[in-house]
């Protein structure tokens, strides 16, 4: 098999187009665990123990393992490892090294907090990931320690990305903005810099629909917190255009799959229902959530909402902030709102009228 370098971003384009066109699950992502080491005010998936025991069972490695032979048959390639943080788990190396045996494209998303000698040389020993996903926090262990309740986050951050660079491991790196962690923005943006790493930030927080317990009515931010940055261009970018479908800007649906901890298959993390149990036949179990993913309306509130241009009305949100994706949210309806109303004001503000502003 080629190195896959040397295929062109081309070919994976094409690649990604084939895979939606024929229903085939592409890329996976497999959420090892609900729990953490962190215990991040804005998280909507980790569990305690107490708390994961009231849903479920956590899958076995033996299960994983299982589960990723059926979906190396059904044509998958890239291969997500998260959790909860991944690394919590003791029998981690166990499932990893048989994954990456199986010829994956693996990514592991992780906190960094875990990745130490020992983790890289286990690394070395069952072979590197095609690339690691990092979370930053903030940029000092007191943000850390505001944010994820961890001590020293930061400082076991930044020592994981020096090993992984040393290691030269594929590195990119996330990172999600809350009130406890805004103050810190620029210099995460100041860190990535100055070690080369590409990295991207975002405000998207939700509430949990999974049993987690989360502080993000207070904690998160909105959009139209920031009117002043918010140009009349900038609004235009956010609106969308009436839908056909409630999946019809979803990159994922029809070629991408999230296992949860607990065994169920879903088409992501927030989109919780329609979810179908692993009953040992993965193919069965994938065609079973294509055919109930159709069957998924828009609320029909939505349908004659004058401010529907600007709401996030994404399946996946809904159900995470509502329970349920054919059920609004007054919170995303009352945003929704305010970005319509901004948007006209400014509009009037400058003397122009919508059909002025050209599209994207």
């Amino acid at each position: 098999m080629r190195d896959c370098e040397t295929f062109s971003p081309d070919y994976f384009g094409q690649l990604r187009q084939w895979a939606k066109a024929n229903t085939v699950p592409l890329n996976a992502t497999f959420e090892l665990t609900p729990l953490c080491n962190f215990n991040c005010v804005m998280c909507y998936v980790h569990l305690t123990k107490e708390q994961a025991q009231a849903q479920g069972r956590i899958l076995s490695a033996d299960e994983w393992i299982e589960i990723a032979g059926k979906t190396k048959e059904m044509g998958t390639l890239n291969l997500c490892l998260t959790g909860g943080e991944p690394l919590v788990r003791p029998d981690f190396w166990e499932i990893y090294s048989q994954l990456n045996k199986m010829g994956f494209l693996i990514t592991v998303l992780s906190n960094g907090s875990l990745i130490d000698e020992d983790t890289m040389a286990k690394f070395a020993k069952y072979g590197m990931p095609y690339s690691m996903k990092l979370t930053m926090y903030g940029a000092s262990d007191e943000t850390y320690q505001r944010t994820c309740h961890s001590t020293d986050g930061f400082t076991r951050f930044s020592k994981a990305v020096d090993l992984l660079k040393e290691a030269k491991v594929p590195l990119k790196m996330t990172s999600t903005i809350v009130r406890e962690n805004a103050c810190d923005l620029q210099e995460i943006y100041r860190f990535a810099r100055e070690r080369g790493i590409p990295m991207q930030h975002t405000i998207s927080v939700v509430k949990s629909s999974r049993g987690s317990i989360n502080t993000v009515e207070t904690s998160r931010f909105a959009l139209d917190d920031f009117p002043d940055e918010l140009s009349i261009e900038a609004l235009e970018k956010s609106k969308f255009p009436p839908l056909d479908s409630p999946f019809a800007w979803c990159t994922s649906k029809e070629m991408s799959f999230w296992m949860t901890w607990n065994g169920h298959l879903q088409l992501c993390s927030m989109l919780s229902k329609p979810y179908v149990k692993y009953s040992g036949n993965l193919s069965e179990d994938w065609a079973k959530l294509q055919q109930e993913l159709k069957e998924v309306k828009s609320p029909s509130e939505c349908s004659d909402c004058q401010w529907s241009s600007f709401c996030q009305r994404c399946p996946g949100i809904l159900c995470a902030e509502s329970g349920d994706p054919e059920d609004i949210d007054e919170g995303l309806c009352d945003m929704a709102k305010r970005l319509f109303e901004l948007y006209n004001m400014k509009l009037h503000q400058e003397g122009k009228n919508e059909e002025d502003i050209c599209c994207p």
